[in-house]
């Protein structure tokens, strides 16, 4: 959402003048055209194109093909006779254009809302919501109709103050692929004839899903004893590999990665205990001039033989995917064998890490700004920030933005919180995420604040130079997420609580763990369910705070999600990952594709129970398709 014109007032009354009801017919903006490989010129099959983050997008087809239509009316509007209303109550209503909303908490008469731009396309129509406050799409500055209709028909039809007279509509058209460098255009008027060339990322070869890729690693036998010895540390060793057949140049940083969970557990009295642990590989350990078709650092995460993780080794897979499937940028993956001094060690998914390379991926003009690893904007002090730096670390940059995003949070109410945190946050984005979020389960995610305080997750700042720049979220740790139970937030969904970490509790077939003691009470409020119990509760064995505590998750919910509104702009979106992704049959073909895929892998993994893995697969799909039921009641009680 642009930011309006500093010269007038950031929150507009209403100040209708009436205007003769006349017939008027609206006018679609249309946007078609081609995604075409920009080397090859081949169509570019699968691409997401969309208007913003908005609710209207497609997908390129075979030919690299999409059409959008934005929401129009096809037929001349009959106006019916205006009812008397106060005027007064009209003027207390607001329309904040910056933060996207329209507060009529002071006309109750009001039921409907129509928004139309002055050649007649109508931009916004629907019900006014219980909270009595509308959430808008992306709107440029301009003048615009405002149709309010109440039970008897229309109230009042009237045209706002102009923000700037000089900028056309304009919408932002954005293109995403996971093979190619994403591409934003901004849109003044309708286009029928658009061509896209997008630039393949080289890194995708490492993500290349259609494949088992092979790791092959060449480690001194002396090196390699230091590492099952004292893998715990988390240092890097030095190795060789080759991917696929192709040897990387010189020497490689390798590690064992876990630190909070895995590596207390699999290592006992300075000895490995665990078959398969997850590695980090870093690139530019020993040259920094060494890449991975351009990576730095990747990812090889180990699955787990037991429910605790990834009995199916699919749930990273298809999370991750759903979320980039709903315009969420979040890491890559692809399966992987790895072998070490050729002896096979089992099957791995490969993970994108989330860094610099990662952002300058997904933000490819201005991917060099801050990056924080959970660091969630509840405080106001830099330090607080700075510690959770992932780039730029090195040139003490200014974390003052997200600070600024704190501030605005803390002193917001439900009346101008959209207003305030529009400078820092794309609120349809991050509705996206939270839909994607609570429908696959990812109960280890953002909601879950241990204490207060979440975690698996990113936020990217974009570049200070950059204009209306935002602060995204992404996600990270998916291996908990696609579980049959959302542990902390269903009932009978705890594990037992979670494994202590002494050598008595062993290593277990494929580095997972089995749950053990735990209690506690029963599960949390989701996130958008108001709550008065804001202490820490003892659930499964976990001290958590209900996510509606904190400042952000509670106003947005208050403003976008109220629960039981089934016009919130978050229902909004449910309803669309519901219809176009997360659908039965849709992930029963990615099951059956990628088990079809590893299924070689799996049966020579030495720490794989190939039958259990089958029945896991199958179990898998059954329990998918009561989490999306699940999820439809969840939005629709």
């Amino acid at each position: 959402m642009r930011n309006i014109n500093e010269v007038n007032m950031k929150v507009h009354r209403f100040a209708i003048s009436f205007i003769l009801c006349c017939a008027l017919l609206a006018a679609a903006r249309e946007y078609s055209g081609v995604v075409v490989d920009k080397k090859t010129g081949s169509p570019v099959q699968g691409a997401l194109v969309s208007v913003g983050h908005s609710e209207y997008y497609a997908r390129t087809d075979k030919d690299g093909k999409f059409s959008i239509i934005d929401p129009t009316i096809d037929s001349e509007l009959e106006p019916e006779p205006p009812t008397a209303i106060s005027k007064a109550k009209l003027q207390n209503a607001r329309w904040n254009f910056q933060g996207r909303t329209l507060d009529l908490r002071t006309v109750p008469e009001v039921s409907s809302v129509s928004i139309y731009t002055t050649n007649g396309k109508r931009v916004f129509n629907g019900p006014v919501p219980s909270s009595r406050i509308v959430a808008l799409p992306s709107m440029a500055m301009g003048i615009y109709i405002l149709e309010l209709h109440g039970k008897h028909g229309l109230i009042d039809r009237g045209s706002t103050k102009p923000v700037r007279k000089d900028l056309a509509d304009t919408e932002k058209l954005i293109f995403r692929h996971d093979d190619y460098l994403p591409k934003d255009f901004d849109m003044t008027r309708s286009n029928t004839n658009i061509r896209v060339e997008l630039k393949q990322d080289e890194r995708n070869v490492v993500f290349d899903k259609s494949k088992v890729h092979e790791y092959r690693f060449t480690i001194a036998s002396n090196v390699l004893n230091d590492l099952n010895t004292n893998g715990s540390d988390e240092k890097f060793r030095q190795a060789e590999l080759q991917f696929d057949g192709t040897a990387v140049p010189g020497k490689i940083g390798i590690r064992y990665k876990g630190s909070n969970y895995t590596l207390p557990r699999c290592f006992c009295n300075r000895q490995k205990t665990c078959p398969k642990i997850s590695y980090k590989l870093k690139f530019t350990e020993y040259d920094k001039e060494t890449r991975l078709n351009g990576l730095k650092k990747v990812n090889l995460h180990a699955f787990a033989a037991d429910d605790v993780k990834d009995s199916t080794k699919m749930h990273e897979m298809l999370a991750y995917e759903l979320y980039r499937d709903m315009g969420i940028p979040a890491p890559r993956t692809a399966y992987a064998n790895v072998y070490i001094n050729n002896e096979l060690i089992g099957l791995f998914v490969t993970v994108e890490e989330i860094d610099g390379r990662f952002t300058k991926s997904r933000w490819p003009d201005f991917g060099d700004g801050n990056l924080y690893k959970e660091k969630w904007p509840k405080s106001n002090q830099t330090s607080y920030y700075k510690g959770g730096l992932k780039t730029n670390e090195d040139n003490n940059p200014s974390v003052q933005k997200m600070v600024d995003y704190y501030n605005a949070i803390n002193g917001s109410n439900e009346s101008n919180f959209a207003q305030n945190v529009s400078p820092y946050m794309d609120t349809d984005y991050f509705l996206r995420y939270l839909a994607v979020d609570v429908a696959i389960k990812n109960w280890d995610g953002i909601r879950a604040l241990y204490s207060g305080t979440s975690h698996n997750y990113f936020f990217y700042e974009e570049e200070k130079e950059v204009s209306n720049g935002k602060i995204w979220i992404i996600p990270w740790d998916m291996d908990q997420a696609l579980k049959p139970k959302d542990r902390y937030f269903e009932a009978g969904g705890g594990m037992g609580g979670t494994p202590p970490s002494t050598c008595s509790s062993g290593g277990f077939p494929g580095g997972g763990f089995p749950g053990g003691g735990g209690g506690g009470g029963g599960p949390l409020p989701q996130w958008n369910v108001p709550t008065t119990s804001c202490g820490n509760q003892n659930v499964d064995g976990q001290m958590l705070q209900p996510p509606n505590c904190d400042k952000l998750f509670k106003l947005t919910a208050a403003v976008f999600a109220k629960k039981d509104d089934k016009n919130s702009r978050y229902v909004q979106f449910g309803d669309i990952f519901l219809k176009d992704l997360f659908e039965s049959e849709r992930l029963n073909e990615k099951i059956d594709k990628y088990s079809n895929l590893i299924k070689t892998s799996v049966q020579n993994d030495p720490n794989i129970d190939y039958n259990a893995w089958t029945n896991e697969i199958t179990r898998m799909k059954t329990y998918l398709k009561d989490n999306i039921n699940q999820f439809r009641s969840y939005l629709h009680p």
